[in-house]
């Protein structure tokens, strides 16, 4: 079987990177495995040196229906025989079409809820093709959260064909070094210091303009306090840090803050973090971020939107904050920081509660069963 993977673009995300441990499981059952990805970037590199074959045909834009005609080319030159579709609207739409034109099934592993046009004209244009493709042209769609699952249903995705697999991580075989002190060390910072730190690609829907709102409540309590933001600038502009690094500055802040960029180390980092926060102003679907704090036993504070429910437990595992609200992530850092033995059990109750829910055989193993099955329908 060889299988034909659509996806976002090639920076380095959670999706992508779910999309990667699908395709080392593939690869490692023998399955072949191609590429498509609208841009490069450090996630395409990193296919490159595995090995993987990459194409580069945009599939950014519904309209672009000679992207599908494309993509039909490919999947007959290459032999494949199933698309496994990680992108979003318009490439889903896309992906669909190639199918149909090729004769082999597609599958739609849907990350977040799907964005809709705010143009009333174009989203009901929008909506009726997801509507028309997903019915016609789609055999399943893997929704990563019960919350997304209900989400694209009501943009259009037949309930039938909608199937929740939560994402999953593999705690057998996390490699990091465990060691706060080296981290600390590299940043110049004390061991007493209480880090805070939250993970992710910078951008305003992922809150690190409301982590630096409430950083200064939190360090009147706490004055060794330190924010650590780890992530690199993939807004369109890359403008996106100096803004924040503005905002540090403007509230008396910057010597608080390190804006640490891309890493790969991230297990390592979080080693070192006291609480793990994720404030997302939008929607998320099932964030990776999260069950990489929880493998790291750290305490998670994020806020009540998507998917994030579904994994933390308000008050077990961490603490669930309303969106937009700076003043209650600045109470709950503050909590968490006054309470260091509820923090370390709260982060004893997330490592298992990934072990038991979040695991990446369990994923890996629904996927594949689900290949198994269409390609036996078929």
């Amino acid at each position: 079987m060889k299988i034909l993977c659509p996806i976002i673009d090639g920076e380095v995300t959670g999706g992508n990177l779910i999309c990667l441990r699908i395709i080392e499981e593939s690869l490692k059952r023998g399955y072949g495995v191609v590429v498509n990805s609208p841009t490069e970037g450090k996630f395409t590199h990193l296919l490159r040196e595995k090995g993987i074959k990459v194409y580069n045909i945009d599939t950014r834009r519904t309209f672009r229906l000679d992207s599908a005609i494309k993509l039909a080319y490919i999947i007959k030159k290459e032999g494949i025989n199933l698309v496994h579709s990680h992108a979003p609207l318009g490439g889903t739409i896309l992906c669909r079409l190639a199918g149909w034109i090729a004769k082999i099934p597609v599958i739609n592993h849907v990350h977040v809820p799907y964005y809709l046009n705010i143009n009333p004209i174009v989203r009901c244009y929008q909506f009726s093709l997801n509507w028309l493709t997903s019915r016609l042209f789609c055999v399943k769609v893997i929704a990563v959260s019960e919350f997304v699952k209900r989400k694209i249903i009501r943009q259009g995705t037949p309930v039938n064909k909608v199937v929740v697999i939560y994402n999953g991580i593999d705690l057998d075989n996390i490699r990091y070094e465990n060691n706060p002190i080296k981290i600390r060390e590299e940043f110049g910072l004390k061991q007493n210091q209480r880090i805070i730190g939250e993970v992710g690609r910078l951008g305003e829907d992922k809150g690190q303009r409301i982590l630096i709102k409430a950083a200064g409540e939190v360090t009147e309590k706490f004055p060794d306090a330190i924010f650590m933001i780890v992530g690199e600038d993939l807004t369109k502009e890359r403008d996106y840090k100096k803004k924040l690094e503005r905002l540090t500055v403007d509230l008396g802040l910057k010597h608080k803050f390190i804006f640490t960029g891309y890493r790969l180390d991230i297990m390592n980092l979080m080693s070192a973090f006291d609480i793990s926060v994720l404030p997302s102003t939008f929607v998320e679907g099932l964030p990776v971020v999260i069950l990489e704090a929880m493998a790291a036993k750290k305490p998670v504070i994020t806020t009540s939107v998507g998917g994030n429910s579904e994994v933390v437990v308000d008050g077990q595992t961490g603490t669930l904050i309303p969106p937009q609200d700076s003043d209650k992530l600045a109470g709950a850092i503050i909590y968490h920081l006054n309470h260091p033995e509820i923090s370390k059990q709260m982060g004893e109750n997330g490592y298992e509660r990934v072990r038991q829910f979040f695991g990446l055989s369990q994923m890996l193993d629904k996927v594949i069963q689900i290949y198994k099955e269409v390609l036996k329908e078929k």
